[in-house]
């Protein structure tokens, strides 16, 4: 006799019997699909899915950060990435006294020290 354990039903042998009984029928049920119903081998269930080549945010934004602009630099224009641009804005407007812009620099500044700081051997 199987015995009871609360609210999931009875343990034994007779708990992992199909319903109708049957030897040879289908288990179905909780995480059990119908055969019908799940999947072929070699199809997902999303067909169009990611398209080959797509990007990810991270690379879309490194990308835009390697693009070229031209910026004056000692009264000539020079052509920069977009990254050394703004790092360079960032120093001028923190060295013009912008509260911001200084609290950013410095934050920037002291996290470059540490990670080189850590990448030393000891």
């Amino acid at each position: 006799m199987a015995r009871k354990t609360g609210k999931r039903g009875t343990v034994g042998s007779r708990a992992a019997d199909p319903p109708n009984g049957g030897a040879g029928a289908p288990k179905t049920g909780y995480r059990n699909p119908p055969k019908h119903t799940q999947f072929q081998k070699g199809q997902s269930g999303n067909k169009k899915g990611r398209p080959k080549g797509s990007k990810n945010l991270s690379t879309l934004m490194m990308e835009a950060a390697r693009d070229q602009v031209s910026v004056p630099i000692g009264g000539k224009m020079r052509k920069v990435s977009k990254l050394q641009a703004s790092a360079m804005q960032l120093a001028t407007k923190a060295a013009g006294g912008h509260g911001a812009s200084i609290e950013k620099f410095l934050d920037w500044i002291d996290e470059l020290e540490r990670r080189a700081s850590a990448a030393k051997p000891a």
